[in-house]
């Protein structure tokens, strides 16, 4: 299944800069956001939308076309 991927923020440094954040993957079977996280070799705390939809949990598994965006949470005070 192919899915397109956003990241944002720091993430973009996760893909070749050419890739400027974005990218297409194709996974194979069943897959879900923690599988697309370590394709993507993030191993930190994010953030991740699905098609537009709020936050979704590590388990949500993707169907192919799906769009999934991913950033860090902000803090400050």
């Amino acid at each position: 299944m192919r899915i397109h991927v956003e990241l944002m923020g720091p993430l973009v440094d996760f893909l070749p800069k050419s890739q400027r954040g974005q990218t297409t993957l194709t996974l194979s079977g069943e897959a879900t956001i923690a599988d697309l996280l370590k394709e993507l070799k993030i191993n930190i705390k994010v953030v991740v939308a699905v098609n537009d939809d709020e936050e979704k949990e590590l388990e949500h598994v993707l169907v192919d076309g799906d769009e999934v965006l991913v950033f860090t949470l902000i803090s400050g005070g």
